[in-house]
């Protein structure tokens, strides 16, 4: 298991990557989230240097391909991610909800109802919610397109901020 570090352009604050068996566990954008989650399964992540990533390890390989990927969303170049993800470590509902995310459209914003409804639990928005928080592939698994249904935000794990930015970019590139 490995973490590395993407800077993303626009001020936007550091993001921490972890790639496990291949696969993309978490995008945190403040790493808290990270050594959380490597605690709570009693895991070291060996620190890699983005420049020294070897293209010929397959965890090294994932983390190039999330970096060129994400360079690609800030650019406006991309709007789905091709990275294999680890959603594992989730609850049965959890892993649903995830999934749900996986198909909001670049651009478009649901209410937590609308994605209470999509995935077959009407009342269950505040459990939809609490699922977003626990998102560790935050960006990519776009929790960020879902906001209340008064139109405001909502919540965000790497804050409000970054979520009106991620908003913004993403209906500025919006084809």
């Amino acid at each position: 298991m490995i973490s590395t570090h993407y800077y993303p352009p626009n001020n936007l604050p550091m993001i921490s990557l972890t790639i496990k068996a291949g696969k993309l566990l978490v995008l945190d954008w403040y790493h808290d989230k990270t050594q959380k989650l490597l605690d709570d399964i009693n895991q070291q992540a060996v620190f890699v240097a983005a420049d020294k990533l070897d293209p010929h390890d397959d965890n090294h390989k994932i983390a190039l391909q999330t970096i060129k990927e994400l360079d690609e969303y800030f650019k406006g170049e991309r709007q789905d991610f091709t990275i294999p993800l680890d959603i594992s470590h989730g609850t049965p509902f959890q892993i649903k909800v995830w999934q749900a995310l996986l198909n909001i459209p670049y651009g478009d914003t649901i209410s937590y109802k609308a994605l209470a409804e999509q995935i077959g639990k009407p009342t269950a928005f505040r459990a939809c919610a609490n699922a977003n928080g626990k998102n560790l592939i935050s960006l990519i698994v776009p929790c960020h397109r879902v906001i209340a249904s008064d139109g405001t935000l909502g919540g965000y794990t790497g804050g409000l901020t970054i979520k009106q930015t991620l908003l913004d970019l993403e209906k500025r590139w919006q084809t």
